[in-house]
């Protein structure tokens, strides 16, 4: 039951996304929105983060079940794309090194950061 009513909490922001989506004319998707919902709602404490912590752990775990429609989505049109896919692997590999170095710049900045912060701290005390 409690798994339900965490699902219920998720898919309500789901539905409240959608909802304000029409409202705007579609001019933002309705699962964005919906995300935004979620994290206003518990940044503000209005939802708690075991409210949904449960329901959310299972759908991380099994999330590439929830990749299985677009690539057999992909496999319906492979024929319609079959001439580009080295430039659809040359871009995925290239995007996906130009997101490993932008992820350990970060990190090293970060750390960078963290280091002077800590440093900083020793010298006052």
């Amino acid at each position: 039951m409690k798994y339900l009513k965490q699902l219920g909490v998720l898919l309500a922001c789901c539905v409240a996304g959608e909802a304000l989506s029409i409202l705007l004319q579609r001019r933002l998707p309705g699962n964005v929105l919906g995300m935004i919902l979620l994290l206003a709602c518990l940044i503000s404490g209005v939802i708690k983060t075991t409210h949904v912590a449960d329901t959310a752990d299972f759908l991380l775990q099994n999330m590439a079940f929830l990749f299985l429609p677009a690539c057999l989505g992909v496999l319906d049109i492979f024929a319609d794309i079959k001439s580009e896919v080295l430039a659809i692997l040359a871009v995925c590999v290239l995007t996906t090194l130009c997101t490993a170095a932008a992820t350990a710049l970060t990190v090293h900045i970060v750390l960078k950061f963290q280091h002077r912060q800590s440093e900083e701290a020793f010298d006052h005390d």
